[in-house]
């Protein structure tokens, strides 16, 4: 607490020393203003620090990364572009006056020595020595991390990146600007470009030498630029790791900008820190209380990736200069002032000044009583005030866009209050006024009641008023809290909606489509790419046109065939375990889902969660679900055992019916064997196992003991295991007798089977490399050529992993847009 002396108009006043205000950190650079008169001035501003991250330094080094990043692809993919648009640059160059050309050599050589030395002393006599020293520091990193990216350039047997970033193919060009970007680095971490003259200094030095770098052919110009964006970056990512000397005001500055706009404080106390400001609480000399926010530099950026986001899914937001202080000053005041002049029940705003040229304050006058978020009881009188408060706004086209509970004040003489109109905006549209309207009646449904906040709201707007809510009532559209709190209360905006539609026009009321981009469409659109990626990348070893020339196309559609079979096969395994209904063909689609989705994923954890997700949305209970497709998964499991060995005996059976099996098979069997009996005999291992496997077969076998009640069913469910199984055993045999080679049934058998179980334990995507690299070692184990062995289990992937893929995409989008996923 500081009891700061401080110039008033009063006619009581106490004395004050002339020695500087000392705040905990240590500052003392403000002193006590001595005026003729004074009276003491409490101020309760906790600890200021010296030096804060900014979220928009992090923010702007994002993209720092994404403008290096951009520019190499480019360079990369239009090497040829990138260096005609060099040699043109070259050729301008011949034809500059040579004054011109030696004016910009002196410019960039003095001023790359002489800007930082200008600055340093500049730093020096602010007493910015660590400012001094992060600078020096950023600007020596990037010079070394450039000269070495160079050297790894050079090194690299690359001619196309060389050509990109040197424009000559030669190992000697050179490909990053070290000083360039050193420079850039120390005016980032020094901040020239926020204060003048120093930033139109730092733009005329930085064009002279990026200029004269890049007509001189010294460098291409997306080595440049690339030298530019890391220096940027790296002075950005220096910035937010030290931090940078704080611009929040004290509590005194504060204060003193108060009392220059004719609001004198005896106290100012802070009270909280959010995305939008500090806030304090300030008293008069006459006794009045003052809601005050404090915005600065230091809060810039803060809720930006949020912000984007949310601007990035809806249609219909706004958007209030989070990046830009001024700018949300400017909002926050144009929105008070507006609502102020509508005579809106909102708090007045009685002052909006500048503190210093990095922060300003607004001071509103305070409300006194409760949020409605803390209020045992709301009476139908309230209900209405707040429906007429809204009504106000909305009649002088002014949205609101925050009206959860803690918004809505009712003060000590019963009127009710809106508070928070910063995040509204003027002029605002019809979409915004609805979401204001619907979640008003959401907030008002929470606390007393969905009957009386629509009785209430019904009497101050109407019915056709309260109406236009109907389309806007959709958890996106409201704000964070409001999300939050309807969590709790998951089919309150269903009676809502269905109480609205009773009493409201006949006509049918289409949702508005609030959502530009929906989650599962991003997501989607990553899955595709990824997958598109890893496409590529696996055909591009592949020798297609060697595949397609020797291939007996006769066996690639027999291959073609069994690969369809076995959806039908998988859609049996799993509808024969849900002893509800469930439709084939929808079946059938989910199980081609499934393969999609095994391209970012797991093989076996991609078709667990399509499934589980499919029975869900035919209606069927989530716990009996997963239920379900437990138990597909365990029996799958148990009759894959069983085919293993009984193939495994019938591999190693001779044609004389003698049971030869491999030495190596039976040293594996045994060896397996008595890994997994000492494993068991380890009390830990055998608690894990209960604690993993027990809860499963605790809810897998009352499912179980219902399927089995059902004969058929269960016959539905082991058949299609085993046509899966054996349909892709044959697909193995086609793709092998596509290319000339030959094996015996059981022994194609064994190696898929054991290739498929090593491919589900496999963490890859689909099993990627895992399947591959079982299937082709078992091949040729079993005595089939290796060139054969490898090409027949390209095609067998491309046949069962790849080309269903197309369809598996076309799958999923359909059974999500029919609402089945």
């Amino acid at each position: 607490m500081h009891h700061v002396g401080l110039g008033g108009r009063s006619d009581t006043m106490a004395p004050v020393t002339d020695q500087p205000v000392e705040f905990p950190d240590g500052r003392s650079d403000l002193p006590a203003v001595e005026p003729e008169t004074s009276t003491t001035v409490v101020i309760e501003d906790g600890v200021i620090p010296r030096r804060v991250r900014r979220p928009l330094d992090l923010a702007r080094f994002l993209v720092a990364v994404a403008l290096t990043f951009a520019t190499v692809g480019a360079a990369w993919f239009a090497s040829s572009t990138s260096a005609g648009l060099d040699a043109d640059l070259s050729t301008g160059a011949n034809l500059l006056p040579s004054l011109v050309i030696l004016v910009l050599n002196v410019i960039g050589g003095i001023g790359t020595l002489g800007l930082p030395i200008a600055a340093s002393i500049s730093m020096v006599m602010r007493k910015r020595l660590r400012q001094l020293l992060d600078a020096l520091l950023a600007s020596l990193f990037t010079i070394v991390l450039l000269t070495v990216l160079a050297t790894i350039v050079s090194q690299i047997d690359s001619p196309r990146l060389l050509t990109a970033l040197t424009g000559s193919s030669s190992a000697g060009g050179v490909s990053t600007a070290p000083i360039l970007g050193g420079l850039i680095a120390f005016i980032t971490v020094a901040r020239l470009m926020g204060r003048r003259p120093w930033s139109v200094l730092s733009v005329v030095i930085i064009g002279s030498v990026a200029i004269v770098t890049v007509l001189s052919s010294a460098i291409a110009l997306a080595g440049m630029l690339i030298s530019i964006t890391i220096g940027w970056g790296v002075g950005l990512i220096a910035r937010y790791a030290f931090g940078t000397p704080t611009s929040r005001p004290s509590g005194l500055a504060v204060a003193q900008a108060l009392e220059l706009g004719g609001y004198p404080v005896i106290s100012l106390v802070a009270q909280d820190t959010t995305r939008r400001g500090r806030r304090y609480q300030a008293v008069t000399r006459i006794g009045a209380v003052l809601r005050v926010t404090v915005f600065d530099r230091d809060m810039e950026g803060a809720g930006l990736a949020t912000a984007a986001w949310t601007a990035l899914r809806l249609r219909e937001d706004q958007v209030n200069g989070r990046s830009n202080m001024r700018r949300t000053v400017d909002h926050a005041a144009l929105t008070s002032y507006a609502a102020q002049a509508a005579g809106a029940a909102e708090p007045r705003l009685l002052l909006a000044s500048e503190i210093n040229a990095d922060s300003y304050v607004l001071a509103y006058e305070y409300i006194e009583g409760s949020c409605f978020s803390e209020l045992d009881e709301l009476s139908d009188a309230d209900l209405e005030q707040a429906w007429r408060a809204l009504r106000t706004l909305h009649e002088h086209h002014i949205s609101h866009r925050s009206l959860h509970a803690d918004h809505i004040i009712r003060g000590v003489d019963e009127t009710v209050w809106l508070v928070g109109q910063d995040t509204g905006s003027v002029a605002a549209t019809d979409v915004a006024m609805r979401i204001d309207i619907a979640e008003m009646l959401c907030t008002l449904a929470l606390l007393a009641g969905a009957d009386r906040a629509i009785a209430a709201g019904r009497t101050v707007l109407g019915v056709a008023g309260l109406s236009r809510a109907l389309p806007a009532l959709q958890t996106v559209a409201l704000s964070a809290p409001s999300r939050k709190a309807l969590r709790r209360h998951k089919d309150l905006l269903v009676e809502l909606r269905n109480t609205l539609i009773e009493i409201g026009p006949d006509d049918a009321v289409e949702p508005i489509q609030l959502q530009r981009i929906k989650p599962r469409t991003l997501v989607l659109a990553v899955v595709g790419t990824i997958a598109g990626y890893v496409l590529l990348s696996q055909l591009a070893d592949v020798d297609l046109i060697n595949l397609i020339t020797t291939a007996d196309w006769r066996w690639v559609l027999g291959a073609l065939l069994f690969s369809t079979v076995t959806y039908i096969g998988a859609a049996w395994s799993l509808s024969g375990f849900v002893p509800e209904r469930i439709p084939l063909h929808r079946t059938v689609l989910a199980q081609l889902a499934g393969d999609f989705a095994t391209l970012v994923s797991p093989p076996t954890l991609g078709a667990i969660a399509i499934n589980v997700r499919f029975l869900q949305k035919a209606g069927i209970n989530p716990a009996l679900a997963g239920a379900s497709v437990g138990v597909s998964q365990v029996m799958a499991f148990i009759v894959h055992m069983i085919l293993l060995l009984g193939f495994g005996l019938a591999a190693g059976t001779q044609a004389d019916f003698t049971f030869q099996p491999p030495r190596i098979v039976v040293i594996a069997v045994v060896v397996i064997a008595v890994i997994i009996v000492g494993l068991f005999a380890i009390p830990q291992v055998r608690r894990l196992t209960n604690e993993r496997v027990g809860p499963l077969l605790r809810e897998v076998g009352p499912r179980l003991i219902t399927v089995a009640q059902r004969p058929m069913k269960l016959l539905e469910g082991l058949g299609g295991i085993l046509v899966l199984n054996i349909a892709y055993i044959a697909v193995l045999y086609a793709s092998i007798e596509a290319f000339g080679g030959s094996l015996s049934i059981a022994v194609v058998a064994v190696v898929y089977l054991a290739g498929a179980t090593i491919g589900q334990a496999a963490p890859t995507p689909g099993g990627l490399g895992a399947v591959e690299a079982a299937l082709t070692a078992g091949l040729t184990a079993a005595g089939l050529d290796g060139g054969i062995a490898l090409s027949a289990v390209l095609l067998y992937r491309v046949v069962t992993f790849w080309i269903p893929t197309i369809p598996g995409y076309w799958a999923f989008s359909f059974l999500t847009k029919k609402g089945a996923l």
